[in-house]
């Protein structure tokens, strides 16, 4: 009978398809909905106790990390070639990199130093020659004839400094073409943001002058305005964490359309980060899928579920962050907030 320390033992690197429990030849849609179960399984909010808080802080960006790459075409592309090539290399071990972080760190120091050993010899040199130039120049003033007054006003005029100028004035291609692509970019993300907007804003002037009715039954049910519940137990604070949250909604034959709008605490930033975004998609039975937009050309998708009719659960995932700054994924239990009679 073979004997299990007989066996070859090998250390395989789990890949991004293990960190989601795929295998590799898993759709898109299975991926997005494996990510978004992972998301609502360990996201750091359901934890209350400081360590497993870290834990699933740590699991979460594993978990976003593998999502970035195999929901990108492109990049699961070139990762999938690289599993096939051999395998991704498994990651090296803390020590190892520390070490090789450490090497590089005196490589740049002592590199450092001999820039400036070789600028201040440099300097040195300089100044003694300044110095020889200037203790030089009188002897030769006072022992040469002063010339013509004609002769002396001749090299003010000398028209060779404007030609140096415009030399120095000559375009580049390459930094043109550059901050043309950058005044595009910029250029679209403000159109964007424009139609993002007039869109928000038409939506919130039809729900002030449509007010929501009473829920039925189908896809109305998401209709409405939907806050955080009163905590009944102090929760630990964290980046995670939203202090307030406040979402409208309105669906109709199976097309909904929103306003997310959270805000987190400051973690000693001087302005608390926000998280607004606007989004549209579609109902079906008690779940709704949906893409976002928001603030700074950032993008994303957004999941809900209703757990009863004055309640649901939202998860939603950044998938461009753009210019927004905050968390880049968050769960949270919401209840519909009562209309006034």
């Amino acid at each position: 009978m073979e004997r299990i320390q007989d066996r070859p033992t090998e250390k395989q690197a789990l890949t991004h398809y293990d960190d989601l429990g795929l295998h590799a030849a898993a759709s898109g849609e299975e991926i997005r909905e494996a990510y978004l179960n992972l998301v609502r399984l360990l996201h750091p909010d359901l934890q209350h106790e400081p360590a497993l808080k870290r834990y699933a802080e740590n699991q979460m960006q594993r978990v976003s990390r593998a999502y970035a790459v195999l929901s990108d075409t492109e990049r699961r592309r070139r990762y999938d070639a690289s599993l096939a090539g051999g395998g991704e290399k498994p990651a090296e071990p803390a020590a190892s990199k520390r070490s090789v972080g450490r090497w590089r760190a005196r490589a740049l120091i002592t590199l450092g130093w001999l820039i400036c050993a070789f600028a201040g010899i440099v300097g040195i040199g300089w100044y003694f020659s300044q110095q020889a130039g200037e203790s030089a120049e009188p002897a030769q003033v006072n022992a040469a004839p002063l010339a013509p007054a004609a002769t002396r006003a001749a090299p003010v005029s000398n028209p060779a400094p404007p030609a140096a100028d415009t030399t120095d004035k000559t375009l580049d291609p390459d930094a043109l073409r550059s901050d043309l692509a950058s005044a595009k970019v910029a250029r679209d993300r403000a159109l964007n943001q424009t139609v993002l907007q007039a869109k928000e804003l038409d939506f919130l002037t039809n729900r002030i002058l449509n007010p929501a009715q009473r829920p039925i039954a189908g896809s109305s049910r998401f209709s409405g305005v939907w806050v955080l519940p009163p905590s009944k137990v102090a929760s630990v604070t964290s980046a995670f964490t939203p202090e307030s949250v406040d979402l409208i909604m309105a669906a109709r034959q199976g097309a909904l359309e929103g306003r997310y709008r959270a805000r987190y605490p400051s973690m000693g930033v001087p302005e608390p980060p926000m998280v607004h975004f606007y989004f549209e998609g579609k109902c079906q039975d008690d779940t709704a899928n949906a893409a976002w937009n928001g603030e700074g050309g950032s993008k994303g998708e957004i999941q809900l579920k209703l757990t009863s009719d004055n309640a649901l659960q939202l998860v939603w995932s950044v998938t461009d962050p753009g210019n927004q700054t905050g968390p880049a994924t968050g769960t949270v239990a919401l209840v519909r907030k009562r209309e006034p009679q």
